[in-house]
C-alpha cells in the first residue's frame, strides 16, 4: 500500500504563486515573476518564492522596474537618472 506523503509548506506556497501569478507568454520566468509580485495584500506576499539569480534588465524593464529596485532585483547595470545619484534635488 502507497501513502501519499502531503507536500511541504514550501512547495504548496510555490505552487500556489506560480499558478497565482506566472504567464508563460510575459517575459520571465515563473519565479521571477513571483519575486516581481506586486500584490503586497496577499497574505503569502512576505514568504512568496525569490529568484536567486539576477533577474535580467530585459525582464525588468519588461515590468517596468526602475529605480533603486533594479539594485535590489539584482539587475546588472544601476538604474540611470537622478537616484542613482543621490537626491540632487536639495541642491547638494
Amino acid at each position: 500500500m502507497t501513502v501519499d506523503k502531503r507536500p511541504s509548506l514550501r512547495k504548496a506556497i510555490d505552487q500556489h504563486c506560480k499558478c497565482c501569478i506566472h504567464d508563460p507568454q510575459a517575459a520571465g520566468t515563473w519565479r521571477q515573476q513571483v519575486t516581481l509580485c506586486s500584490v503586497t495584500g496577499c497574505a503569502l506576499y512576505p514568504v512568496r518564492p525569490f529568484t536567486e539569480s539576477p533577474i535580467p534588465d530585459t525582464t525588468l524593464d519588461y515590468y517596468g522596474v526602475t529605480g533603486p529596485e533594479r539594485i535590489i532585483f539584482g539587475c546588472s547595470r544601476p538604474p540611470e537618472g537622478p537616484i542613482a545619484k543621490g537626491n540632487e534635488s536639495d541642491g547638494r
